[in-house]
C-alpha cells in the first residue's frame, strides 16, 4: 500500500512539474499571478513597480528616481555592493536599449568588457529580457555591473547589481536572482 501511494505521489509530482515547465503554460508578459509576501511599491511616472527584497536588504528612501537597495546598516556612499531598479519608458526595441547601454558604458570607462549572459529566471516569464555583465577594469574605482533589462507594458525595468569586483558581485547573485523572481509592474 505504501509503495502504491509513493508511486502515485511521484507521478503527481512529475505531472505538476511538467505542467510548470511547459512553455505553453508561461503567462503572457505582465499577466503573472502575483502574491508577494512583503512588497515594496516603487512609484514611477510610468506606473507602479512591486518588488520584494531579499532578507537583509532595504530600500534607500533618501534617493529619488532610481530605487536603490542596500544591505541593512549600510549607506549609499559607503556600500561596496548595491542593487537598484531604474524604470524608464521603453523607446524602440529592447535590442536598441541594450546597444545604448553598451555604448554609454564604453564611453564612460576606457577598459571595458561586456558579456551576454543566459536569460535569468523571472517572475514575469513571458516578458522580453536581456542580461549582461559589464566590467570596468580601470586602475582606480573598478566595478562590475550585472544588468537585466525587462520589458513590461511599455516600460523598461533595468535591474542592476553593482559591486567593486566580480567576486563581490557573485556573493550577492542569489539575492539579485531573488529580486528578479519577485518583481512586476502593478497596473
Amino acid at each position: 500500500m505504501l509503495r502504491k501511494s509513493l508511486i502515485s505521489f511521484v507521478f503527481l509530482t512529475l505531472t505538476a512539474w511538467a505542467q510548470d515547465t511547459d512553455p505553453h503554460h508561461i503567462p503572457e508578459c505582465g499577466k503573472a499571478k502575483v502574491h508577494l509576501a512583503n512588497p515594496q511599491y516603487l512609484t514611477t511616472a510610468g506606473g507602479i513597480v512591486a518588488v520584494e527584497l531579499p532578507d537583509g536588504w532595504v530600500l534607500d528612501a533618501n534617493r529619488k528616481g532610481v530605487f536603490y537597495f542596500l544591505k541593512r546598516r549600510e549607506d549609499y556612499n559607503s556600500a561596496r555592493t548595491l542593487m537598484y531598479v531604474n524604470v524608464e519608458k521603453r523607446e524602440g526595441s529592447l535590442e536598441r536599449a541594450v546597444q545604448k547601454d553598451r555604448q554609454s558604458f564604453q564611453k564612460n570607462c576606457d577598459a571595458t568588457e561586456v558579456r551576454d549572459l543566459a536569460k535569468p529566471g523571472l517572475l514575469e516569464q513571458g516578458c522580453e529580457c536581456r542580461t549582461q555583465l559589464f566590467s570596468c577594469q580601470r586602475k582606480q574605482n573598478p566595478y562590475v555591473d550585472l544588468v537585466t533589462k525587462i520589458s513590461i507594458d511599455g516600460l523598461l525595468l533595468n535591474v542592476v547589481l553593482s559591486a567593486d569586483s566580480a567576486s563581490e558581485l557573485s556573493s550577492y547573485r542569489k539575492d539579485y536572482d531573488f529580486v528578479l523572481r519577485h518583481l512586476t509592474v502593478v497596473k
